[in-house]
This record gives C-alpha cells, sequence and structure tokens, in this order.
C-alpha cells in the first residue's frame, strides 16, 4: 500500500532523526573510549610508578642484606685473625710458649692492617694463666691495661665466661662475648692455650669496639662493591644509555644494635632528611659476633631517578598524549561538523518555509487579478490597465526573489561571476527602487534617492559596473531596511562616486549606501549578518525572509573586489554601505571594513521619492 504524502515525510523526518542520533552515539561512544583509554593509561602509570618504587625499596632491602652479611664475615675472619697465634700453634709438638707480647704485637699488625681506624676500636689483649688450685691471673696489655675500669670491666664478664664453661673440652676452640662495656658494644674473643695433655693451660683473648669494627668493615663493601643498579638516561635521538654507576657516597646506611645504639657509617647517613624520603630499607643480621640491623636508604632525588628510569620515556608520554589528543580531536571535529550539518539543515528547512512562503503572497496577487481579466470583470479600461501593472509588479517582485535564490546556489557551487558593462548607475539604482516601490507603499514608507552620482544638474554617473549586480545590492538593502525598519520610515539611498587623482592611479569608485531607521545591528552580529540563512530577531522573533540577501550582497561585492560594511547611523538606524570600482579589472581579494559612523553628508536635493 503506498503511503501519503503525510506518512512519508514522518517516516523521513523519523528516518533522519535516527540516522542522527546513531551518528551522537557513535561520536559519544568514540569520546568515553578515549577518555576511559587515558584513565587507564593513568593508572597504569600509577600502578608502575608504585611499582618502580617498591622495587627500589626491594634493591635496598637486598643492599641491607649484602652489606650485613659481608660485614658480619669481615668480622669472624678479623677476630680469627687477632687469635691464630693461638689457634696455630696449638696441637704442634716443637712450639714455644707463646707470650702476651707476641700476641699484642700480632694482634696490633692485624688491626693496623685491616682499618686507620685503631683509636676507635680501642683493642686490648689479655693473658689469663691457670695456676694449681684453678685460679686464673691476669695479664693486660693495649686498651685494657690502660683503661683500667674497661679491663677489670672485660675481665670480670670473662671470668663469668670461664666460671659456666669447661675450657678444657677438645672441641673449645673459640669463645665469644659481646658485653656492653661503658655503653659501648664490645667484642670480646678468646682461644685456650693447650698444654701436653690437652688441657687449657692459658686464655688468651683480644677486646675491641664492636661499632668500630663493623663501621669499617662497612666501609670496605662500600668502597668495593657497586651495591646499586646504574640509573638510564634517555638523549634527544630517543636512544638509551647505561650512566655511569651511582657513587655508593650517596648512600646512606648505619648500624643499629640490641641496646638502640645507631652508629652512622657512611657520611649520607647524617643527613636526618635522607630518613624520610621514603626509599628506606631496614634488614637484621645475625653473624658469628652477635646480631646487628643495617639501615640503608637513599636520597629522595636519587630514589626518584631509579623511579623515572622504570617509568615510560618522554617520546613515549609525548607519543600516547598525542594518539589520544588525535582520537579526541577527530571526535570533537566530527561532533561539530555533525552540528554543523544538523545547522545547516535546520537552515535549509527554514528557507524552503521561507521561500515558499514569499512565494505564495505574490503568485496568490498575480492569479486573483489575472483570473479577474480574464473573467472580464474590470469596470473600466484604466482598472484594468492597474491590474496589470500590480500583475507586473508582481511578476518583477517574483524575479528579484528568483534571483536571490539563484545568485545564492550559483555561488555556493562554483562563486558569481561579474560581467561590467558600460552602465548608467542612475537609471538602476530608479530601476531597482521601482521593484521595491509596492513594498514601501505597504509599509508606508519613503524612499529617497541622494548623491552625486544621480544628482539631476549634472547628469546621472556613468561607469564600469554590473548593472543586474548593482541593481540586486540597491534592492536587497532596501528590502532589509523595510523588513526591520518602521512603518513610515524614511529610506535613504546615497550614490556617490569618488574620482582618484591621477598620482595615485586614477580611476573611480562608487559608494553605495542605505539608511534605515531602525533598531540597528548590535556589534557583536556585525559580522554573522552578511551569512547566509542569518536573520536577527526583532521583538522576539526573526521578520519574514529568506535569509540570503545580505549573503547574496556579499558575494556580489566580493566579485567586485570591492569592500562592504555595517554600522549605525547618528540618532536612529544602520547604514549598510558597499564601495565597488568603476573599471574591469581582474577580481582581486575582497575584504570587509567596518568603518566608524560619520555624520550623513549635506542635504542633497531628492531626486526620487516614492511610496507615501
Amino acid at each position: 500500500m503506498r503511503l501519503d504524502p503525510m506518512r512519508q515525510t514522518l517516516r523521513s523526518a523519523l528516518a533522519r532523526r535516527g540516522r542522527e542520533t546513531v551518528a551522537w552515539l557513535a561520536i559519544g561512544g568514540t569520546l568515553a573510549v578515549m577518555l576511559f583509554t587515558a584513565h587507564q593509561v593513568r593508572q597504569g602509570w600509577a600502578q608502575r610508578r608504585v611499582a618502580a618504587e617498591q622495587a627500589v625499596r626491594d634493591q635496598l632491602t637486598t643492599t641491607a642484606v649484602l652489606i650485613g652479611t659481608e660485614a658480619a664475615k669481615m668480622s669472624a675472619l678479623e677476630l680469627r685473625s687477632l687469635l691464630w697465634p693461638v689457634l696455630g700453634t696449638n696441637g704442634s709438638p716443637n712450639r714455644r710458649p707463646l707470650t702476651l707480647d707476641a700476641f699484642a704485637r700480632a694482634g696490633a699488625g692485624q688491626v693496623a692492617a685491616m682499618s686507620d681506624d685503631r683509636g676507635a676500636a680501642r683493642p686490648g689483649y689479655f693473658r689469663l694463666a691457670r695456676r694449681r688450685r684453678g685460679e686464673w691471673t691476669a695479664e693486660l696489655r693495649g686498651a685494657l691495661a690502660t683503661d683500667s675500669a674497661y679491663g677489670r670491666a672485660v675481665l670480670d664478664e670473662v671470668r663469668r665466661w670461664t666460671g659456666r664453661v669447661d675450657v678444657d673440652r677438645p672441641g673449645l676452640r673459640i669463645g665469644i662475648l659481646h658485653p656492653n662495656v661503658q655503653g659501648v658494644p664490645v667484642v670480646v674473643g678468646m682461644a685456650p692455650e693447650r698444654g701436653a695433655d690437652g688441657r687449657a693451660v692459658a686464655l688468651f683473648g683480644v677486646a675491641y669496639a664492636r661499632s668500630a669494627a663493623l663501621r669499617t668493615h662497612v666501609g670496605h663493601v662500600l668502597h668495593g662493591v657497586s651495591l646499586l643498579p646504574a640509573p638510564a638516561r634517555e638523549r634527544s635521538d630517543g636512544v638509551t644509555h647505561d650512566r655511569a654507576r651511582v657513587d655508593n657516597a650517596a648512600l646512606a646506611v648505619r648500624l643499629r644494635y640490641a641496646t638502640g645504639l645507631r652508629d652512622a657509617v657512611s657520611a649520607a647517613a647524617a643527613d636526618d632528611a635522607v630518613w624520610r624520603s621514603g626509599f628506606v630499607a631496614t634488614r637484621a643480621i645475625e653473624g658469628p659476633d652477635g646480631g646487628f640491623t643495617v639501615e640503608v636508604a637513599v636520597p629522595a632525588h636519587v630514589g626518584r631517578r631509579y623511579v623515572a628510569a622504570a617509568m615510560p620515556s618522554a617520546s613515549e608520554r609525548l607519543m600516547l598524549g598525542g594518539v589520544l589528543l588525535l582520537g579526541l580531536g577527530f571526535a570533537v571535529a566530527a561532533a561539530l561538523g555533525l552540528r554543523r550539518q544538523y545547522r545547516l539543515a535546520e537552515a535549509r528547512r527554514t528557507f524552503v518555509a521561507a521561500v515558499s512562503h514569499e512565494l505564495r503572497t505574490p503568485l496568490a496577487h498575480v492569479n486573483a487579478l489575472s483570473e479577474t481579466l480574464l473573467l472580464g470583470r474590470a469596470e473600466s479600461p484604466e482598472q484594468a490597465q492597474r491590474w496589470l501593472r500590480a500583475i507586473h509588479r508582481e511578476g518583477r517582485r517574483l524575479s528579484v526573489l528568483t534571483e536571490n535564490v539563484l545568485l545564492h546556489a550559483r555561488g555556493e557551487r562554483r562563486g558569481i561571476r561579474a560581467a561590467p558593462q558600460w552602465t548608467d548607475l542612475g537609471a538602476v539604482v530608479h530601476d531597482a527602487v521601482s521593484l521595491v516601490e509596492a513594498q514601501a507603499q505597504a509599509r508606508a514608507a519613503r524612499i529617497v534617492v541622494v548623491g552625486t552620482a544621480v544628482d539631476g544638474t549634472t547628469g546621472s554617473a556613468r561607469g564600469w559596473v554590473d548593472a543586474a549586480a548593482v541593481r540586486q545590492i540597491v534592492i536587497n538593502f532596501i528590502e532589509n531596511a523595510l523588513k526591520f525598519g518602521p512603518d513610515g520610515q524614511t529610506v535613504t539611498v546615497t550614490v556617490d562616486v569618488e574620482h582618484a587623482p591621477a598620482a595615485d592611479g586614477g580611476g573611480s569608485l562608487l559608494r553605495l549606501s542605505v539608511d534605515d531607521e531602525g533598531p540597528g545591528v548590535p556589534p557583536a552580529d556585525r559580522d554573522r549578518i552578511w551569512q547566509p540563512f542569518v536573520r536577527l530577531a526583532e521583538g522576539g522573533s526573526a521578520p519574514a525572509g529568506t535569509g540570503l540577501g545580505l549573503s547574496v550582497v556579499r558575494q556580489l561585492v566580493a566579485e567586485h573586489g570591492g569592500r562592504w560594511s555595517v554600522c549605525d547611523v547618528p540618532g536612529r538606524g544602520a547604514r549598510f554601505r558597499v564601495e565597488l570600482p568603476l573599471a574591469a579589472p581582474a577580481p582581486i581579494v575582497a575584504e570587509r571594513v567596518d568603518e566608524p559612523a560619520t555624520s550623513p553628508a549635506a542635504p542633497r536635493r531628492t531626486i526620487a521619492a516614492t511610496g507615501r
């Protein structure tokens, strides 16, 4: 079954709305996907940063374990080296008795070889000789001999140890104590000297400050091992290269003991800010000479450098940002294009409705008057002539409207081409006024033509110009003034010809302006009104019309290489003005110039007055 026109129109409108809805949903979906992608990328970068920071802390933990383990091994080796004079002679059949002085000299040489920090270590040596009654007599050397309180405290710890341990046990080779003497952690190492029967005849030992020894061993590790990986750097060409390895001097290391004592090992550890950087690791170490805790940290800027090395490079971030911006740009451009197409479609629909309305009135007059004439109902020949003139006038009005539409369509397709000819400017302007005379009479308006180009005392001016274009410009300006001006207004058409001096290249310029007594044009709209389908609202609604008049004027003036402008008239109203060269040059690039309102020229004689 064939649909009637109304149903077809409704179905077409619904289909168009459906296509527009799908397009908007596609654009919205694209924007949503791009924004979601950007959010996911940002979340991924945030997680990557957290993982990189944790990796730095894990590396610091590994570094703390390495430092503590190596320092504990060095401490055990150092203690065995100090006791080696006793351990190396036990069981030898031809050994000579070991004296305390020889033991102390060997220990002092070993300490000197290990570190320059002998004073801080405070090494001391002792020998306990067993008497027949089981008593031990003590000899002291080094710091134990020079500091009596220090020596007594160490000997008291040793005697308590001998009371608990069977020094004659064959498997006993080294005994280690970790007392706190005078508030300082001390390492006391002992080895029994055995006689031929295997019993301990003497007990040799060494005592030294534990913190100083560990500090020395940690220093050896810091100077001998690269503890942190080298962060990468990226050159401007995008190639990644390894930097020189990070100097371990940037690594803050300190030791903590069970007593709560903290001992800063590296120079960076003295700065309290480094321990608040967030890049800190702690590890407890258990060694042969006792347990301690290693604390390791790096400054905040060093940690951030490691984190930055694990993050995407600047070129990768720039590339990803460019892709996201490009996608967003395409989506926004599509949205703007769709919106523009929607507005153009609405404008075209409005234009079709306006043209239909504009055509209906003159066609109705033509049909009614022609039908009356055909039926022979004219009461007199004069009445028949008036009806024929009315039909002719309405036909010319239809021609003007049709010409506007055709000029706009031609300009949209390939541009308007001017055809300059030797033209009587006064005749062209009067012809244009006659075409809008009926509209002026309907509004009780008066059209006045003034200017040097139409001054009857000197005759009408002539020049090379497209007569049809000038006629259309005048008609469009006057129709615009009649639509927006009040009833009973005076519309002034000014036509002047200006001759340039020969020094300036000669030539003539046609200045044509139309003044009305309407509300004027707001400054914000003085650019818009020259675009097609634009109609300014007056009193809340736009007046009837197609919205093509000023757009056609702009195209015609541009083709002549002229200029167009609009400004306020002093007192009230708007002045629309164009300037056209009266020659036949090649078309030039047109420009639009808004000129300030100037005072009207001196009164000129009115040579045409129609519509009262």
